[in-house]
């Protein structure tokens, strides 16, 4: 899996670079920025035939624009520089600054409103506009007079290139308020949260990174978040000489009337990604609706208190026994006999168990239910919305920091959480990993009910709740992408999905 740093992190890697190793800074810098220009000149060669127009701030991410207008100018382009702001720079910034005087590049001088109609006529001219101004250190809001500016450029340039990460985007978050929108973005040495979480993917664009010459040992024991990638995906392992019982028995728990396909898709899903045997354990007025329903997966009613019409619990227990996994909440209700179910799961089952959808919104409305979060069975799976009522927090801080509010709620329950968007993430006390597979196709209702099907199939079949929660995350976005190839995204639908996991012509099998 991929590292991804944070901004400290990354900081402490030059510092360490520098100082340990030896590494002169302004080295570290011409590295960096000779490194952007290559890929600029490779990648943009058309744009480059006309003038290039690079924003520059005073901190080293300015430093790194120098050192690219300087190589672009050396292999012929026409460049002009504007000098962004008024802060105090580094010395090796200062000197790269320098030698581009000395080259005769324009540099214009932008540090207030007055100036950005000079800045508009420079980026309505440009072909290419290089984005240097904030680095990895970027935190807060912008000034007035930036917002301007960055809106001129999304709104001016014709094709943007930004510098490690687009200036104004919060390289720990991916959060940002007005930041620049990059057609590419050039970052050094590894990837950084920030451009996989929030709006990271959408604001950089496509993504290139650079080796700098930071030995590859100082990289060791860092304790990173990590992204899951093709590579790393494994099915679970199966065997010619093995049968059904050896891939495990998946119970999910059915809905109520109107909802009943939730599960049905859940166990259908479960049956597609290699489980043995899938149950749906349903209301017994729900039996007949199960019956036409259901082929491949089995049914079997909840047993109820013949007093109280409550679920029995001791026969409950003795009925799912067996189960190597168990899936609740997809379609559940939110009544006195759905809050019962879950309560007995929670406290009583032993076997992995996968929390979603309706029963999350339980727990969020039974304090006295998140005491067994921290059971080690258990793993919640909710969408921002779910979780922002879990956390009792709103859905804008987890926009503005996702891991932020996704790390302390872990922590103060002790607890397993696969948080779900247009990119996941897993987290528990000891790792942090996102999955960015997917499209717009799984913006659909029922998704998300496939995809706990495949997490209990995979617990079903032997994964750790981590390995089931992120390779299941990702099989559901991969097999989205796949079918986009061959239908439009807005019509894909979850037993589309269902219908593609694992076909042979998927990239990943």
């Amino acid at each position: 899996m991929r590292p991804l740093l944070s901004s400290t992190q990354m900081k402490d890697l030059d510092n360490r670079a520098i100082k340990d190793f030896g590494l002169p800074s302004r080295l570290l810098m011409e590295t960096a920025g000779k490194a952007c220009a290559e890929i600029i000149a490779n990648h943009y060669p058309k744009q480059l035939a006309g003038p290039v127009c690079v924003f520059c701030g005073s901190g080293n991410n300015g430093g790194d624009g120098f050192v690219i207008a300087r190589w672009l100018a050396n292999w012929g382009c026409e460049i002009n520089i504007i000098r962004v702001g008024k802060g105090s720079s580094s010395p090796e910034t200062t000197d790269n600054l320098e030698l581009c005087r000395k080259l005769g590049i324009p540099i214009i001088e932008v540090s207030s409103s007055k100036n950005l109609s000079l800045a508009q006529s420079f980026l309505e001219n440009s072909s290419i506009v290089v984005d240097a101004i904030f680095g990895i250190g970027f935190k807060g809001d912008l000034k007035p007079w930036l917002d301007e500016l960055f809106e001129l450029i999304n709104s001016y340039s014709p094709l943007t290139v930004s510098v490690d990460i687009p200036s104004g985007l919060n390289a720990d978050t991916g959060f940002g308020l007005n930041p620049i929108y990059a057609e590419g973005t050039i970052t050094m040495d590894s990837m950084k949260i920030g451009h996989v979480t929030g709006i990271g993917r959408e604001a950089c664009g496509e993504l290139h990174v650079v080796d700098i010459g930071i030995p590859s040992y100082m990289h060791e024991n860092l304790e990173t978040v990590l992204l899951f990638e093709e590579e790393d995906f494994r099915p679970p392992l199966r065997l010619a000489n093995r049968h059904k019982n050896d891939y495990g028995r998946v119970f999910v728990f059915g809905g109520i009337p109107g909802f009943t396909g939730a599960a049905a898709m859940a166990a259908h899903a479960a049956l597609r990604a290699g489980c043995g045997y899938a149950y749906v354990v349903h209301r017994k007025e729900l039996a007949a609706v199960y019956a036409l329903k259901l082929t491949e997966a089995m049914s079997r009613a909840i047993p109820e208190n013949t007093k109280t019409g409550r679920p029995d619990a001791k026969a409950l227990l003795r009925l799912v026994d067996g189960a190597s996994a168990v899936l609740i909440g997809p379609g559940l209700g939110q009544d006195d006999f759905a809050l019962q179910l879950l309560k007995i799961m929670l406290r009583d089952l032993k076997a992995p168990l996968v929390v979603d959808a309706d029963a999350i919104t339980l727990i969020s409305e039974n304090p006295a239910l998140y005491k067994y979060l921290s059971k080690p069975n258990v793993l919640l799976t909710p969408h921002w919305g779910e979780f922002a009522r879990l956390a009792k927090i709103g859905k804008d801080e987890i926009l503005q920091d996702c891991l932020g509010v996704l790390r302390a709620f872990v922590k103060e329950h002790s607890t397993r959480v696969l948080l779900k968007s247009h990119y996941s993430v897993y987290h528990d006390s000891d790792q942090t990993l996102v999955n960015i597979s997917g499209n717009d196709g799984l913006a659909t209702g029922g998704s998300g009910d496939v995809l706990a099907g495949i997490i209990c199939s995979f617990l079903a079949q032997n994964e750790s709740i981590p390995s089931a929660a992120i390779k299941a995350s990702f099989l559901l976005g991969k097999t989205a992408e796949t079918l986009a190839k061959t239908r439009c995204t807005p019509s894909i639908l979850p037993t589309d999905i269902i219908a593609s996991l694992f076909l042979k012509h998927n990239e990943i099998i």
